[in-house]
């Protein structure tokens, strides 16, 4: 299968697409070089989390999008305490399964106006429900997992578990080093 956002062919993949798929296949390698205790390692007082709970996050905010109805994505549900925050080989099906739902979408779906719902204040429980698009959501979401990435690298680092130089690295930085070299 090709990936190609700007070129014609038989099968154009949006970018937006191809980038969220290229995040989660960096989740996929990130999650094949580690062992099942590094994955739920708690490297206190520096995180507090353990990598399995920064997969499962990063991933509800992908399942919010899969689960929406009517065009209205709710972030607030989240499934904390599930057992892909302890188990490293559900994972890497449901990395899996939401590239697949991903390469899946047709490009027209993702100009679609969708509403999302999401909690925005620390001191009480405050809900915000805005327009958005569908391509930008999947933005954000891949993101929001680079940027968790970015927090399991400590982990990793913590562990002296051996990880990719660019992993947890944005878009833009990997730009800024291409332009470097």
């Amino acid at each position: 299968m090709r990936l190609t956002s700007n070129t014609s062919s038989s099968l154009q993949i949006p970018s937006a697409i191809k980038g969220a798929v290229d995040i989660l296949h960096q989740g996929i390698q990130f999650l094949s070089g580690i062992s099942d205790e590094e994955y739920n390692h708690k490297a206190t007082p520096h995180v507090d989390s353990t990598i399995g709970e920064h997969f499962r996050h990063t991933l509800d905010l992908f399942h919010a999008l899969i689960l929406q109805e009517n065009q209205q994505i709710n972030y607030n549900t989240r499934r904390r305490g599930h057992h892909i925050e302890t188990d490293k080989s559900i994972a890497l099906e449901e990395i899996q399964y939401i590239s697949n739902w991903l390469l899946q979408l047709q490009p027209t779906a993702l100009s679609h106006t969708v509403i999302i719902e999401t909690e925005v204040s620390l001191d009480s429980q405050i809900c915000k429900s805005m327009a958005s698009s569908l391509e930008r959501e999947i933005t954000f979401a891949a993101l929001h997992a680079n940027h968790h990435y970015a927090m399991m690298k400590v982990i990793a680092t913590f562990l002296q578990v051996p990880v990719t130089s660019t992993f947890g690295f944005a878009p833009t930085t990997t730009s800024y080093l291409r332009g470097q070299q």
